[in-house]
């Protein structure tokens, strides 16, 4: 038997779900678009080295404060193995800000993921929904 109360609080019920699904969706698209405002992003670290020379009388073989450089080398991993890159100093500020990019890019992902697992946890509560529209299709 349906009550004016459970009607009533059916209404209820229904209208916070949609507000809550609504404002989930709205804060997804505002990290989207944070996503896209980032710009270029790499993976990988940059490492300034000094090193030694080939010629055994230069001074880099009797001082280590001595040694040339300092070099810029960018590590990433390609494949499963480390693939280094020399860049030029002008460029190192560039390559730090597309590696915070990325950084940044990762954790913006990881909130959308925790924003899709609340939506689906109130996606599957909301009423007319069958069991069958949640459930992925296995094999597809």
């Amino acid at each position: 038997m349906v009550t004016k109360y459970s009607l009533q609080h059916s209404v209820v019920k229904n209208y916070f779900i949609t507000m809550n699904l609504e404002r989930l969706e709205q804060q997804s698209n505002e990290l989207k678009k944070q996503i896209v405002a980032l710009g270029m992003s790499i993976p990988g670290s940059i490492q300034t080295v000094y090193l030694r020379c080939g010629k055994k009388n230069c001074r880099c073989h009797q001082d280590e404060r001595l040694r040339h450089g300092p070099y810029y080398l960018w590590y990433r991993r390609i494949n499963g193995k480390t693939a280094t890159q020399s860049i030029a100093e002008e460029d190192v500020n560039l390559f730090r800000t597309w590696i915070d990019n990325r950084d940044k890019m990762e954790a913006l992902v990881q909130k959308i993921v925790s924003l899709g697992a609340d939506y689906a946890a109130v996606f599957k509560t909301t009423p007319g929904k069958s069991k069958n529209s949640t459930t992925p299709m296995r094999g597809k």
